[in-house]
């Protein structure tokens, strides 16, 4: 089993090193075209192509790069040549020297998902200061209700800069003069870094700024811009360090917060809720469709059919994938004890009817670890690696160490999970033991404690400053070579991402797309609104239409 595993990894590895330096290429000519276009002072088209080389790394295709400091300074000289030169004042607004005013900036949130759950309960927890909420590419009307109740309650506001008049770089001057009110920004960025470094770019005259790690096996930008990096985990602050050449003092860990928990049904009464047998043993597992990928040929449900072979009392029920078709070969072995159900955001019954908790595979999920441990429940998580190079690719964090059962391959993982079907005075003794730990750690005043450390230290740091701009190399090894693999990239065309920043384009650039993509075929494509007419219109005529037909 241990070869078998190895040489999938060998495989994986090949692959990985022959597909960067394409991947790497492709990046490095959409930062000379942006470099082209800052050259002939086109400082809104050399945003553009800085942005869509952000996106291009991050989430489509991995370039063997954490960090470009070419990509960074480019942005940073587009903010200074454009942005006016003028001081940021907030005055009165600091508590006992601390910030009071926080300003939040993220691409945009969702009912679902860790990220999206760490920011309103960010806003939450931390109810003596006013946070705010700039959205860079969602309108605040599709924004989630517990997320406009956390800032509103704070006596915050929500901005979304896709409504802002004008093209790519006015959305950085808006998010400039937004700032001017806080005394704290926070970065939730990731595809849409390049906007607040061009707004930051004049840095001593901005307010202190954050940057929240979510995305640690990314590729990102804002390192230029921030006074201090907050990891959610030891292995992400390792990597920023390493890879992205973090000091040491701006690296912090601030741990991912999770919801006290008050468990209100026992798990017979929760199992009978869910129709389930009430002694069965339930296997649970919640994650993003995206974190499921099926790896040559083994699906998740897959990997469990050992073990429900083994234990006919044992069901799993894996919530986020859907249907999906690949799957049901093993769903039919079980005679249906493998239950595959749609992302929602009302989890609490499963996880208080949970037995074992096993993580998403290939991709981790650490918030739902979190959550399931905070109910008592055992975790389980594969990791495949014999490097510690690849500990990104693994979960870890604050208030697991020392009772997540981490397993490296399939044997292992099935002989962890038959003892904990077995020994139920095992499996409780040790969901009791993950549960102390996560509150002790992630929750309430525990955390709280932890983003004073933060703030405390992004107030009295010096601004960052940048000295040079070393130029961009590739790393061809591990953990690179496997994020193509393991992690939901979308694999975006290059095609995709011009498309898709038509709307901040001059007119002339958006008819020639228009054009290009009736010669291309692509009629789905071809709405006149949106092509034809800047962004910051259609969001506006799309909200008029919201307040016309349903009084939004």
């Amino acid at each position: 089993m241990e070869k078998i595993a190895n040489d999938t990894l060998s495989v994986w590895h090949e692959e990985g090193s022959r597909q960067i330096p394409k991947n790497f290429k492709v990046f490095r000519s959409l930062v000379a075209q942006a470099k082209d276009c800052l050259e002939q002072g086109n400082y809104n088209m050399a945003a553009i192509y800085g942005d869509i080389a952000v996106e291009y790394a991050s989430l489509s295709q991995h370039c063997g790069l954490f960090v470009s400091p070419e990509l960074e300074n480019l942005l940073l000289t587009i903010g200074r040549k454009t942005l006016q030169n003028s001081r940021h004042c907030n005055e009165n607004s600091s508590l006992h020297g601390m910030p009071k005013n926080i300003l939040h900036v993220v691409y945009g949130v969702w009912n679902t998902g860790g990220h999206s759950r760490l920011l309103w309960r960010w806003i939450q927890q931390d109810a003596e200061r006013s946070h705010s909420i700039v959205l860079t590419q969602m309108t605040v009307a599709d924004a989630p209700k517990v997320l406009k109740d956390a800032v509103f309650k704070s006596h915050g506001k929500i901005y979304a800069l896709n409504e802002t008049i004008g093209n790519f770089i006015s959305r950085a001057k808006r998010l400039r003069e937004i700032a001017t009110s806080a005394d704290m920004v926070v970065l939730h960025t990731l595809q849409d870094g390049s906007v607040p470094i061009i707004a930051f770019a004049h840095r001593e005259l901005s307010p202190p700024i954050i940057y929240v790690n979510h995305a640690d096996e990314r590729f990102w930008t804002g390192v230029c811009i921030s006074d201090v990096v907050a990891n959610l985990r030891g292995s992400g602050m390792r990597l920023s360090q390493q890879r992205r050449g973090i000091e040491s003092m701006r690296n912090m860990v601030l741990p991912t917060i999770v919801e006290p928990v008050r468990r209100m049904l026992s798990r017979l009464e929760a199992k009978r809720q869910l129709g389930i047998d009430e002694n069965s043993v339930l296997l649970l597992s919640i994650a993003r469709a995206v974190k499921y990928k099926t790896l040559d040929g083994t699906s998740f449900a897959d990997i469990h059919l050992p073990l429900l072979k083994k234990y006919k009392r044992a069901i799993l029920i894996v919530i986020g994938p859907g249907n999906r078709e690949d799957w049901s070969e093993a769903i039919q072995q079980t005679q249906g004890r493998i239950r595959v159900l749609e992302e929602t955001p009302d989890t609490a019954v499963f996880y208080q009817a949970a037995d074992i908790y096993v993580d998403s595979y290939p991709f981790i999920s650490i918030t739902s670890l979190l959550e399931a441990g905070s109910y008592g429940v055992p975790l389980v998580a594969r990791y495949q690696y014999s490097s510690d190079a690849c500990e990104i690719l693994g979960a870890d964090m604050p208030g697991l160490t020392g009772n997540l059962i981490r397993v490296q391959d399939l044997e292992e993982y099935t002989v962890v999970l038959s003892h904990l079907v077995e020994d139920e005075e095992f499996r409780l003794s040790l969901g009791e033991a993950t549960r102390r730990k996560i509150e002790e750690t992630h929750t309430a005043s525990n955390w709280q404690q932890s983003l004073e450390e933060v703030y405390l230290r992004a107030t009295t740091l010096p601004r960052i400053t940048v000295t040079s701009a070393p130029q961009d190399e590739i790393f061809i090894g591990e953990p690179d070579v496997f994020l193509q693999k393991v992690c939901p990239f979308n694999n975006l065309d290059l095609e995709q991402l011009i498309f898709d920043r038509v709307g901040v384009m001059p007119f002339d650039k958006r008819f020639s797309c228009w054009l290009r993509q009736i010669k291309m075929g692509n009629f789905e494509r071809m709405s006149l609104t949106s092509l034809l007419v800047p962004e910051w219109l259609y969001r506006r005529l799309q909200k008029f239409y919201r307040r016309l037909r349903y009084g939004l």
